[in-house]
């Protein structure tokens, strides 16, 4: 599972890197106006939690792609309230094709969600995973528009796909985000004619009723890539997460040397 990571980057590069066509987080009209406005985004930060906005890269219906901010917990569009009785913020990327929640985006709304590294936790003890160079990485996430009612905005509502732990990180945490490598970023993104759109109304949607095939194997084909991508993460204990700020990084004597956790 992915329930806290940290979020330390350069917008402006994250949208290079993809080719963002609009770094944006308001609610576009009909007219389709695009917004460029990294001061719209999240705060940088080192403890981005659920049900709070979180930023991510989401496709549109012409191939676009735009930057932007997303309430972490997908809400379905059928949601009478944002406060589900079940939790969203992480999806299983085995049954998130079949699954009434998550079974419309992961056929045509599928995001990327940035970071810098990301926690999981041994008990009540939290550890930080990282790339060695401490590049970005880049979780693979689906995401839903939903409102209140007719009179209310659309919102941007976004969970995280999860996966089985590989090699030494199990150790801590037997679930890992899925971490999506730039070669698969293409496919991630490619538009559907029932794609739906992270910059227009979300009225003109017409999203899927189930996930084909060619959905189903593009998150095996995800599952695996990150199996072999997560073998590069390096990972240390950190202190209990409060508040914010780089020092919820830094390593901490560990726990548990002596305890045989890693033997």
């Amino acid at each position: 599972m992915c329930r806290a990571f940290a979020a330390d980057l350069d917008w402006d590069d994250v949208a290079a890197h993809f080719g963002v066509s609009a770094i944006d987080n308001e609610n576009v009209g009909t007219d389709n106006t695009i917004h460029h406005s990294a001061a719209a985004l999240p705060s940088l930060t080192f403890h981005a939690t659920p049900k709070t906005d979180i930023a991510v890269v989401a496709g549109d219906a012409q191939g676009r792609r735009h930057l932007r901010a997303a309430y972490w917990s997908l809400i379905p569009r059928s949601s009478q309230t944002i406060d589900l009785s079940y939790p969203t913020y992480n999806a299983r990327i085995e049954t998130a094709a079949s699954k009434p929640t998550y079974a419309p985006s992961a056929a045509s709304m599928r995001a990327v969600i940035p970071a810098s590294g990301y926690y999981e936790f041994k008990g009540e003890h939290p550890f930080y995973f990282h790339a060695p160079d401490d590049a970005p990485l880049f979780m693979a996430g689906l995401y839903s528009w939903w409102r209140a009612n007719v009179r209310s905005p659309w919102r941007l509502t976004a969970t995280i796909l999860t996966r089985d732990a590989v090699g030494a990180l199990s150790s801590v945490h037997n679930r890992m985000p899925v971490l999506l490598p730039d070669d698969m970023l293409d496919d991630w993104f490619a538009p559907h004619a029932t794609s739906g759109n992270a910059d227009a109304n979300p009225d003109a949607t017409s999203l899927p009723a189930a996930a084909n095939d060619a959905t189903a194997s593009l998150l095996v084909e995800a599952n695996d890539a990150s199996g072999e991508l997560s073998q590069q993460l390096v990972f240390h204990e950190v202190a209990p997460l409060h508040g914010d700020g780089p020092q919820l990084i830094e390593p901490v004597p560990s726990w548990h040397q002596g305890s045989g956790l890693f033997d």
